[in-house]
């Protein structure tokens, strides 16, 4: 069997990933993961046991459809459950030495918001969402002169 050759692609996942990301125990409280993400503005958090490891992730969906309420679902909602209660299981993860952009075809395809990064032990050491590689695109772009996006039409 021949081997496969490297990658020639320059951006690796470690460039744009945020390391050390927010993350939960499965023994969190679902109403502790919603806070946690509205106070940080993030949709995804990946759920780790004591070692680190990686165990399953919570997306503000899940959350959202787990409380059956509207945009801003209140403690009550929530009914006592914790994070392994509504937290996916089968989660597609990737190697921070992974090159960006085949990490972004399989975000694409299979539409992931994001993947956790994970070393050999799967322990998380960062996350990469589409918001890092709209920051990729964005990255030495001039400011745009051409009237720019209009809110709330």
């Amino acid at each position: 069997m021949e081997a496969l050759q490297p990658c020639q692609q320059a951006d690796r996942v470690s460039e744009l990933m945020t390391p050390k990301p927010v993350t939960v125990s499965p023994e969190t409280p679902v109403g502790e993961v919603f806070e946690l993400m509205d106070e940080r503005r993030i949709r995804h958090i990946p759920v780790v046991d004591d070692e680190g490891e990686l165990q399953g992730i919570v997306s503000q969906r899940d959350l959202l459809g787990h409380a059956g309420a509207g945009v801003h679902p209140t403690q009550s909602d929530w009914d006592g459950a914790t994070a392994a209660g509504v937290m996916n299981e089968a989660v597609d993860t990737v190697s921070s030495e992974c090159c960006a952009a085949e990490a972004a075809r399989h975000m694409l395809r299979t539409k992931r918001g994001s993947l956790p990064v994970v070393d050999r032990k799967l322990r998380v050491v960062g996350i990469v969402t589409e918001a890092d590689f709209v920051r990729r695109a964005m990255r030495g772009q001039p400011p745009c002169t051409c009237g720019g996006v209009h809110s709330g039409i």
